[in-house]
Protein backbone atom coordinates (compact mmCIF):
# COMPACT_ATOMS: atom_id res chain seq x y z
CA UNK A 1 0.00 0.00 0.00
CA UNK A 2 1.56 3.66 -0.70
CA UNK A 3 2.39 5.40 2.30
CA UNK A 4 1.40 8.73 0.35
CA UNK A 5 -2.74 7.16 0.33
CA UNK A 6 -3.68 7.70 3.57
CA UNK A 7 -7.28 9.11 4.88
CA UNK A 8 -7.39 11.13 8.33
CA UNK A 9 -10.79 10.45 9.76
CA UNK A 10 -11.14 13.13 12.71
CA UNK A 11 -13.48 13.16 15.41
CA UNK A 12 -13.98 15.37 18.86
CA UNK A 13 -16.44 13.27 20.34
CA UNK A 14 -16.91 11.37 23.40
CA UNK A 15 -19.30 8.96 22.36
CA UNK A 16 -17.16 5.79 21.94
CA UNK A 17 -20.23 3.73 20.03
CA UNK A 18 -20.37 6.82 17.73
CA UNK A 19 -16.87 7.16 16.86
CA UNK A 20 -16.72 3.38 16.46
CA UNK A 21 -19.40 3.02 14.07
CA UNK A 22 -17.88 5.13 11.94
CA UNK A 23 -14.26 4.55 11.79
CA UNK A 24 -14.69 0.82 11.11
CA UNK A 25 -16.59 1.56 8.28
CA UNK A 26 -14.28 3.75 7.10
CA UNK A 27 -11.65 1.66 7.32
CA UNK A 28 -12.94 -1.27 5.70
CA UNK A 29 -14.14 0.81 2.92
CA UNK A 30 -10.81 2.52 2.66
CA UNK A 31 -9.31 -1.14 2.85
CA UNK A 32 -11.14 -2.19 0.13
CA UNK A 33 -10.24 1.34 -1.97
CA UNK A 34 -6.34 0.76 -1.29
CA UNK A 35 -6.67 3.20 1.37
CA UNK A 36 -5.20 3.21 4.91
CA UNK A 37 -7.01 5.11 7.48
CA UNK A 38 -5.79 7.01 10.27
CA UNK A 39 -8.20 8.30 12.82
CA UNK A 40 -7.82 10.60 15.36
CA UNK A 41 -10.08 12.11 18.42
CA UNK A 42 -9.38 15.03 19.26
CA UNK A 43 -11.61 14.83 22.75
CA UNK A 44 -8.93 12.24 23.93
CA UNK A 45 -5.61 12.89 22.38
CA UNK A 46 -5.86 17.13 23.06
CA UNK A 47 -4.22 17.38 19.50
CA UNK A 48 -3.86 20.57 17.39
CA UNK A 49 -5.54 19.67 14.42
CA UNK A 50 -2.56 21.93 12.53
CA UNK A 51 -0.35 19.24 13.72
CA UNK A 52 -2.36 16.43 12.96
CA UNK A 53 -2.79 17.45 9.33
CA UNK A 54 0.89 18.49 8.85
CA UNK A 55 1.42 14.63 8.05
CA UNK A 56 2.76 15.10 4.58
CA UNK A 57 1.60 10.98 3.76
CA UNK A 58 -2.33 12.28 4.14
CA UNK A 59 -4.04 12.57 1.09
CA UNK A 60 -7.35 13.24 1.73
CA UNK A 61 -9.33 14.03 5.06
CA UNK A 62 -12.75 13.19 6.52
CA UNK A 63 -14.29 15.57 9.20
CA UNK A 64 -17.21 14.31 11.60
CA UNK A 65 -19.28 17.01 13.96
CA UNK A 66 -18.64 18.87 15.19
CA UNK A 67 -15.09 19.46 13.14
CA UNK A 68 -17.75 19.76 10.13
CA UNK A 69 -18.78 22.49 10.61
CA UNK A 70 -15.66 24.47 12.17
CA UNK A 71 -14.54 26.72 9.81
CA UNK A 72 -11.05 27.22 11.60
CA UNK A 73 -10.86 23.00 10.76
CA UNK A 74 -11.91 23.71 7.56
CA UNK A 75 -9.54 26.38 6.58
CA UNK A 76 -6.88 25.08 8.03
CA UNK A 77 -7.66 21.93 5.61
CA UNK A 78 -7.84 24.26 2.30
CA UNK A 79 -4.71 25.71 2.98
CA UNK A 80 -3.28 22.39 2.37
CA UNK A 81 -5.10 21.86 -0.47
CA UNK A 82 -6.37 18.45 0.81
CA UNK A 83 -9.37 16.90 -0.61
CA UNK A 84 -11.55 16.29 2.26
CA UNK A 85 -15.49 15.16 3.35
CA UNK A 86 -17.63 16.55 5.90
CA UNK A 87 -19.83 14.30 7.33
CA UNK A 88 -23.39 16.02 8.88
CA UNK A 89 -22.23 19.13 8.57
CA UNK A 90 -24.88 21.87 9.40
CA UNK A 91 -23.69 25.11 8.02
CA UNK A 92 -22.24 25.94 4.57
CA UNK A 93 -23.30 22.67 2.98
CA UNK A 94 -21.44 23.76 -0.61
CA UNK A 95 -18.58 23.70 1.18
CA UNK A 96 -16.66 20.71 -0.58
CA UNK A 97 -18.41 17.27 0.06
CA UNK A 98 -20.96 16.54 2.30
CA UNK A 99 -23.04 13.15 3.81
CA UNK A 100 -26.03 14.13 5.94
CA UNK A 101 -28.88 12.66 6.96
CA UNK A 102 -31.83 14.77 7.41
CA UNK A 103 -31.46 14.96 11.37
CA UNK A 104 -34.63 17.70 11.41
CA UNK A 105 -36.72 15.22 9.54
CA UNK A 106 -35.55 12.26 11.63
CA UNK A 107 -36.32 14.11 15.10
CA UNK A 108 -39.80 15.22 13.72
CA UNK A 109 -40.59 11.69 13.01
CA UNK A 110 -39.77 10.36 16.02
CA UNK A 111 -41.90 13.15 17.91
CA UNK A 112 -44.53 12.20 15.56
CA UNK A 113 -44.96 8.94 16.06
CA UNK A 114 -45.40 10.11 19.79
CA UNK A 115 -48.09 12.06 18.74
CA UNK A 116 -50.28 9.61 17.01
CA UNK A 117 -49.67 7.36 19.63
CA UNK A 118 -51.76 9.85 21.76
CA UNK A 119 -48.65 11.76 23.53
CA UNK A 120 -49.03 15.21 23.77
CA UNK A 121 -46.53 16.00 27.26
CA UNK A 122 -43.51 15.05 25.86
CA UNK A 123 -40.30 15.54 27.31
CA UNK A 124 -37.17 16.65 25.11
CA UNK A 125 -33.22 16.27 26.22
CA UNK A 126 -30.91 18.18 24.53
CA UNK A 127 -27.65 17.49 23.17
CA UNK A 128 -24.69 19.72 24.02
CA UNK A 129 -24.84 22.87 22.14
CA UNK A 130 -21.29 22.88 20.59
CA UNK A 131 -22.61 20.30 18.15
CA UNK A 132 -24.65 21.83 15.72
CA UNK A 133 -27.00 18.91 15.40
CA UNK A 134 -28.46 19.64 19.51
CA UNK A 135 -30.11 22.62 17.62
CA UNK A 136 -32.12 20.72 14.32
CA UNK A 137 -32.81 17.91 16.74
CA UNK A 138 -34.52 20.00 18.74
CA UNK A 139 -36.09 21.95 15.97
CA UNK A 140 -37.46 18.77 14.92
CA UNK A 141 -39.18 17.85 18.46
CA UNK A 142 -40.68 21.65 18.34
CA UNK A 143 -42.25 21.82 14.73
CA UNK A 144 -43.82 18.65 15.15
CA UNK A 145 -45.20 19.58 18.62
CA UNK A 146 -46.28 23.19 16.82
CA UNK A 147 -48.05 21.38 14.29
CA UNK A 148 -49.94 19.56 16.43
CA UNK A 149 -51.35 23.09 17.87
CA UNK A 150 -49.63 22.37 21.09
CA UNK A 151 -46.96 25.19 23.33
CA UNK A 152 -43.83 23.79 24.26
CA UNK A 153 -43.58 23.86 27.71
CA UNK A 154 -39.93 24.53 29.00
CA UNK A 155 -40.49 22.49 32.39
CA UNK A 156 -40.36 19.63 29.67
CA UNK A 157 -36.85 20.27 28.09
CA UNK A 158 -33.86 19.50 30.00
CA UNK A 159 -30.39 20.13 28.95
CA UNK A 160 -27.53 16.97 28.29
CA UNK A 161 -24.51 16.28 27.00
CA UNK A 162 -24.97 13.11 25.06
CA UNK A 163 -23.87 11.13 28.12
CA UNK A 164 -25.95 8.11 29.83
CA UNK A 165 -24.40 10.26 32.92
CA UNK A 166 -26.32 13.07 31.53
CA UNK A 167 -29.63 11.41 31.30
CA UNK A 168 -29.40 10.33 34.69
CA UNK A 169 -28.94 13.81 36.16
CA UNK A 170 -31.84 15.43 33.79
CA UNK A 171 -34.55 12.57 34.61
CA UNK A 172 -35.83 13.81 37.83
CA UNK A 173 -36.83 17.24 36.99
CA UNK A 174 -38.03 15.37 33.58
CA UNK A 175 -40.51 13.63 35.94
CA UNK A 176 -41.77 16.28 38.16
CA UNK A 177 -43.08 17.52 34.94
CA UNK A 178 -45.14 14.75 34.22
CA UNK A 179 -44.23 13.89 30.44
CA UNK A 180 -46.60 10.97 29.15
CA UNK A 181 -43.71 10.25 26.84
CA UNK A 182 -39.77 11.01 26.42
CA UNK A 183 -37.75 11.87 23.71
CA UNK A 184 -33.95 11.90 24.74
CA UNK A 185 -31.82 13.10 21.70
CA UNK A 186 -29.29 10.41 21.73
CA UNK A 187 -29.37 6.67 22.90
CA UNK A 188 -26.90 7.18 25.54
CA UNK A 189 -29.13 9.84 27.45
CA UNK A 190 -32.16 7.90 27.24
CA UNK A 191 -30.54 4.59 28.89
CA UNK A 192 -29.56 7.05 31.98
CA UNK A 193 -33.61 8.41 32.02
CA UNK A 194 -34.51 4.22 32.12
CA UNK A 195 -31.37 4.06 35.16
CA UNK A 196 -33.06 6.94 37.12
CA UNK A 197 -36.49 5.35 36.51
CA UNK A 198 -35.58 2.10 37.74
CA UNK A 199 -34.05 3.97 40.96
CA UNK A 200 -37.58 5.69 41.00
CA UNK A 201 -39.71 2.87 40.85
CA UNK A 202 -40.81 4.62 37.65
CA UNK A 203 -41.52 2.12 34.79
CA UNK A 204 -40.52 2.69 31.35
CA UNK A 205 -43.08 2.35 29.47
CA UNK A 206 -46.04 1.80 31.65
CA UNK A 207 -45.44 5.12 33.15
CA UNK A 208 -43.49 7.54 30.74
CA UNK A 209 -43.02 6.54 26.81
CA UNK A 210 -39.03 7.04 26.04
CA UNK A 211 -37.26 7.25 22.33
CA UNK A 212 -33.69 7.26 21.57
CA UNK A 213 -31.61 8.35 18.71
CA UNK A 214 -29.04 6.99 17.00
CA UNK A 215 -29.58 3.21 17.22
CA UNK A 216 -26.55 2.37 19.30
CA UNK A 217 -26.04 -1.15 20.65
CA UNK A 218 -27.42 0.29 24.22
CA UNK A 219 -31.40 0.50 23.10
CA UNK A 220 -30.66 -3.32 21.30
CA UNK A 221 -29.47 -4.16 25.16
CA UNK A 222 -30.90 -2.02 27.89
CA UNK A 223 -34.71 -3.26 29.18
CA UNK A 224 -37.06 -2.59 27.41
CA UNK A 225 -35.63 -2.20 24.11
CA UNK A 226 -35.38 1.42 23.09
CA UNK A 227 -37.47 2.81 20.30
CA UNK A 228 -34.92 5.34 18.29
CA UNK A 229 -33.98 6.19 15.25
CA UNK A 230 -31.69 4.95 13.29
CA UNK A 231 -28.61 6.90 12.37
CA UNK A 232 -27.28 5.25 9.48
CA UNK A 233 -23.32 6.11 10.49
CA UNK A 234 -21.92 2.65 8.94
CA UNK A 235 -23.44 3.73 5.81
CA UNK A 236 -22.18 7.97 6.16
CA UNK A 237 -18.89 6.61 6.74
CA UNK A 238 -18.53 4.32 3.86
CA UNK A 239 -19.92 6.56 1.46
CA UNK A 240 -18.27 9.45 2.62
CA UNK A 241 -14.79 7.29 2.38
CA UNK A 242 -16.15 6.38 -1.14
CA UNK A 243 -16.28 10.22 -1.65
CA UNK A 244 -13.43 11.08 -0.14
CA UNK A 245 -11.18 8.64 -1.98
CA UNK A 246 -12.35 9.62 -5.10
CA UNK A 247 -11.08 12.73 -4.95
CA UNK A 248 -7.31 11.95 -4.31
CA UNK A 249 -7.65 10.00 -7.21
CA UNK A 250 -9.83 12.79 -9.54
CA UNK A 251 -9.03 15.77 -8.01
CA UNK A 252 -10.53 18.05 -11.01
CA UNK A 253 -14.00 16.37 -10.04
CA UNK A 254 -16.81 18.65 -8.51
CA UNK A 255 -18.19 18.39 -5.16
CA UNK A 256 -20.94 15.75 -4.46
CA UNK A 257 -23.34 16.05 -1.67
CA UNK A 258 -25.32 12.64 -0.63
CA UNK A 259 -28.18 11.94 1.48
CA UNK A 260 -28.84 8.48 3.56
CA UNK A 261 -32.24 7.99 4.61
CA UNK A 262 -33.02 7.23 8.81
CA UNK A 263 -35.39 4.79 9.89
CA UNK A 264 -37.56 4.86 12.81
CA UNK A 265 -36.62 1.43 15.13
CA UNK A 266 -39.61 -0.06 16.79
CA UNK A 267 -39.02 -2.19 20.06
CA UNK A 268 -41.07 -1.97 23.52
CA UNK A 269 -40.27 1.07 25.27
CA UNK A 270 -43.20 2.91 23.97
CA UNK A 271 -47.04 2.45 24.54
CA UNK A 272 -50.32 3.69 23.55
CA UNK A 273 -50.87 7.06 25.71
CA UNK A 274 -54.48 6.00 26.13
CA UNK A 275 -53.11 2.66 27.59
CA UNK A 276 -51.61 4.45 30.43
CA UNK A 277 -54.87 5.92 31.42
CA UNK A 278 -56.65 2.51 31.38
Amino acid sequence: MNAGMRILLLFDNNGAEYVSRIRESVTRTGRSSGFQVVSENLFSSGRQVADVIADDTIAGVILTPPLSDDRHVLGLIEERKLPYVRIAPMLDLSRGCTVIMDEYDAARAITDYLLQRGHRRIGFVRGPNVHLVSMRRYNGYANAIGGKGLRIDHALVAQGDFSRQSGREQAAALFAAKPTAIFASNDEMAAGIIDAAVASGISVPDDISLVGFDDNAVAKTIRPGLTTVRQPLEEMGEMACKLVAERVIHPARGARHEQIPFQIVERASVIEAVARAA
